[in-house]
């Protein structure tokens, strides 16, 4: 019964939201009605695997309809897979000698461990690090080879070294497994301390790349590490020893273990909803004008979710972020599809998974309707439902075509105009700037809201948006309907200024933060001037290793580059067009 009550009342809110009066004009009711439904808690946060996804995705493509524009794909519809999280497959299993272990009570594969069996001695390497600096020189593993064997390391890093940057930054888990590979380990054992705090496994977070490794890795309560070093020694012995002595461990031994990791991916097919406006001048409809904004959310928010508050779960309404972008694009579509003013056609996108980290765009421009050498620029709405009182509107983007700043400058008024020149930015108009198309980014900035359950429609300031939109549509008509296109120009770097400080030296890459290649990362971008680019890699290539030593993720080259400094020169190897090449790499 509450199941049918459920589904009655999300059925009652499509119905109220579709039963506003059509208008083509932009309106304040149909604005609001847009925000609100998708906001609302039938439609659960709105993210990608939950039925509110779907509830969402038909809402916007019954919208598109009713405005009467071309529906692309297959129906409006373009299928987007995404990686969501991960399953234990049956056969997962550990077992020394002695004991059977229990999968949650004892172990549990990480996410990104291999699927497959391991049967060998155990080596015991501390805690699974070398590194080699002016200030320290340690080597869990001693110049010893580990083949053919389980390895067990302790996770974290030395009491007496926390504070040393240099221990610190070698001390994740995926440069410790990583390590553990390039010494030849069958199998990894990470002894994790707190495993079973509050009777649950500490499982690692699932990163959204799923990029595993060629070994099985699980990790293991200490008290399991315990019983299988069957008395010779204990977790606890090793750890005072490495603290009296201040010297790294290693020991092999004789003790059998045998294991199997099984992890299945969680894959969660989503969708882009795409529409078109065609244009009515002949000469100009090969090109075309984007228009788009995000319609994920964060779900019921929780850890390693993206919210702000991630020890409350509850429904992440997100109705700034990004229900206002979305009931901005509907609207647009609306009254771009009765004008028939653009001479060039308009294609209107709601991107799926742009919290994944730009997934939907990724998947459009990986298989436009059309090719983006055609596309002149990309409009991206994200967060325009709170304009304040001071009516503070960020305009981003500005200076990726070289008439952009004077459109701006002539078409959008009445506002406290922030221009940001630069085409990055933390939304899906950064995907399209990789792809050296114009960009212009409208936002009304964050609030105390942002990635909370309390971005909610009520604080919504509806008249403000509408402002925005009637500035918009002036300036994307006029991109339209230019005779010239837009002079795409290089505004800043296409991939944000990262604000870690533990890699000393960058190949000035973009890399492809999705994790979309099984084996290697690819290269999304290459920065002019950059080494990467004097060395002669290109966009598209695949980096597969680095001085010989195997890439296979984006956590892996990071972990790669940590070792270097400026001034050395590396080799890479990248796959490009099917065949290997070998760059020589100057940092």
């Amino acid at each position: 019964m509450k199941i049918c009550v459920k589904f009655l009342l999300c059925a009652l809110v499509l119905f109220s939201a579709c039963s506003v009066q059509y208008q083509p004009k932009i309106t304040d009711m149909e604005l609001a009605s847009s925000i609100k439904t998708l906001s609302s808690e039938e439609f659960q946060g709105r993210k990608p695997g939950l039925p509110g996804d779907t509830l969402a995705a038909r809402f916007i493509a019954g919208k598109f309809k009713k405005s009467g524009i071309k529906m692309l794909y297959n129906k409006g519809y373009q299928p987007v897979q995404l990686v969501t999280g991960f399953n234990f497959g049956k056969e997962n299993h550990l077992k020394s000698v002695k004991e059977v272990f229990n999968l949650g009570e004892d172990y549990e594969p990480l996410f990104f461990s291999a699927n497959k069996s391991f049967s060998g001695r155990l080596a015991v390497a501390g805690y699974g690090m070398t590194l080699s600096t002016d200030s320290l020189k340690w080597d869990d593993y001693q110049n010893s080879q580990v083949e053919n064997s389980w390895v067990l390391i302790i996770d974290g890093v030395p009491d007496f070294l926390t504070q040393n940057k240099e221990m610190k930054k070698q001390g994740d888990l995926r440069s410790k497994v990583l390590n553990a590979i390039d010494h030849h380990a069958g199998g990894i054992l990470i002894v994790t301390l707190d495993f079973n705090t509050k009777g649950a496994a500490k499982t690692a977070m699932f990163d959204k790349n799923s990029a595993p490794y060629a070994v099985p890795v699980m990790k293991i309560s200490q008290k399991t590490a315990d019983i299988i070093l069957d008395k010779q020694l204990s977790i606890a012995e090793i750890e005072n020893r490495i603290k009296t002595d201040q010297k790294p461990y290693f020991k092999k031994t004789d003790i059998v273990v045998q294991g199997e990791a099984s992890v299945l991916p969680k894959i969660t097919m989503t969708q882009n909803i795409v529409g078109m406006v065609p244009g009515r001048d002949a000469n100009l409809a090969g090109e075309f004008v984007i228009v788009g904004a995000h319609y994920d959310h964060l779900g019921y928010g929780g850890a390693g979710s993206g919210s702000r508050m991630p020890d409350t779960v509850a429904v992440h309404h997100g109705a700034d972020d990004n229900a206002s972008g979305v009931a901005a694009v509907i609207e647009l579509a609306q009254k771009f599809s009765h004008d028939k003013s653009n001479k060039r056609p308009i294609l209107f996108v709601a991107f799926t998974a742009e919290e994944f980290g730009l997934i939907g765009s990724k998947a459009f421009v990986k298989d436009p309707p059309f090719s983006l050498k055609k596309a002149n620029a990309m409009f991206n709405f994200d967060m325009v439902g709170r304009l304040d009182s001071a009516k503070n509107l960020t305009v981003g983007g500005v200076g990726t075509a070289l008439e952009s700043r004077a459109l701006v400058d002539s078409l959008v008024h009445g506002f406290n105009v922030k221009i940001s020149k630069e085409g990055y930015g933390p939304s899906d108009h950064a995907t399209f700037y990789g792809e050296n198309i114009p960009v212009i980014y409208f936002t009304t900035g964050v609030h105390d809201q942002y990635h909370t359950p309390k971005d909610t429609y009520d604080r919504i300031n509806i008249t403000g948006e509408k402002m925005i939109l009637e500035n918009a549509f002036l300036l994307i008509r006029e991109v339209a309907n230019r005779s010239k296109r837009l002079t795409y120009q290089e505004s800043g770097p296409k991939v944000g200024v990262s604000t870690r400080t533990d890699l000393k030296v960058s190949l000035g890459i973009i890399p492809d933060f999705a994790g979309s290649e099984k084996e290697g990362m690819r290269i999304d971008g290459v920065t002019p001037d950059k080494p990467a680019s004097k060395a002669g890699l290109l966009k598209g290539d695949i980096i597969i290793a680095i001085d010989g030593k195997k890439v296979g993720s984006i956590y892996d080259y990071m972990a790669r580059m940590k070792a270097y400094s400026p001034g050395q020169i590396i080799s890479v190897d990248i796959m490009r067009g099917g065949q290997k090449k070998l760059f020589l790499v100057t940092l």
